[in-house]
């Protein structure tokens, strides 16, 4: 049974929400505040986190930040503020999705199987072959991480995702949309530039020079290519 986090320091949301992915066969532990999560997160382990941005001890983001140095499971934030800039910072300290209060029940169920879904997907790999190497890149499948030069990246488990997905269409220009909705499951008005923040994340940790990639390449107008030649 799926482990889930929820972090929220409006009550009546909470045992909302607890109640939902309860009855979806999910379980659920509650925090209503930073120091609560924390406690949490020094137990059993989680295989995801529904964060609320606004809480009484800390905000979200920052949390996020403190989580993200430990822990590599999907994070959903929850959020009242309808600005994309919000969105876009969420995704830029670790988040991996994010829905706006108020927001349907079912599609906070379907975000949660689908990240659950790919988190499993992408932990359960087929490939027979358990490293990529790309130039001076080894993509790992077993350790879920990227080395290069025999350093760790460290890589989030979305973005080993989106590393994994890339490795295993090298050299091959993906559109946007595709690689979206391959690693997120779904369709979103944000889809491009939530992916252009992993992009983003991904050249700071895999490239010598993020400004100037060599390995992860933009095509302009179209999407996106990991490639090994530096020409």
């Amino acid at each position: 049974m799926p482990r889930l986090l929820l972090v929220d320091d409006d009550r009546f949301i909470l045992r909302a929400i607890e109640k939902l992915l309860s009855t979806e066969g999910y379980y659920c532990q509650t925090a209503v505040n930073a120091e609560e999560a924390k406690r949490a997160l020094d137990g059993e382990p989680f295989d995801m986190i529904v964060l609320d941005v606004s809480l009484p001890d800390q905000d979200g983001y920052s949390l996020c930040r403190q989580i993200r140095t430990r822990h590599n499971m999907p994070i959903i934030f929850l959020t009242a503020k309808d600005d994309n800039a919000d969105k876009v910072i969420g995704l830029e300290v670790g988040g991996d999705d994010y829905l706006t209060k108020p927001f349907a029940p079912r599609e906070l169920v379907a975000r949660v199987r689908a990240h659950l879904r790919r988190a499993t997907e992408y932990n359960n790999p087929q490939d027979a072959k358990k490293q990529i190497l790309i130039g001076d890149l080894v993509v790992d499948i077993d350790r879920r991480d990227v080395t290069r030069f025999g350093v760790p990246a460290k890589l989030t488990e979305r973005e080993f995702e989106l590393m994994l997905l890339l490795a295993r269409n090298r050299e091959k220009a993906l559109a946007m949309d595709w690689i979206f909705q391959n690693i997120w499951g779904y369709e979103s008005d944000l889809g491009v530039k939530t992916l252009a923040v992993y992009v983003r994340r991904l050249r700071q940790k895999i490239e010598a020079d993020p400004d100037n990639p060599t390995y992860l390449i933009t095509i302009r107008g179209f999407g996106y290519k990991l490639t090994s030649s530096h020409d």
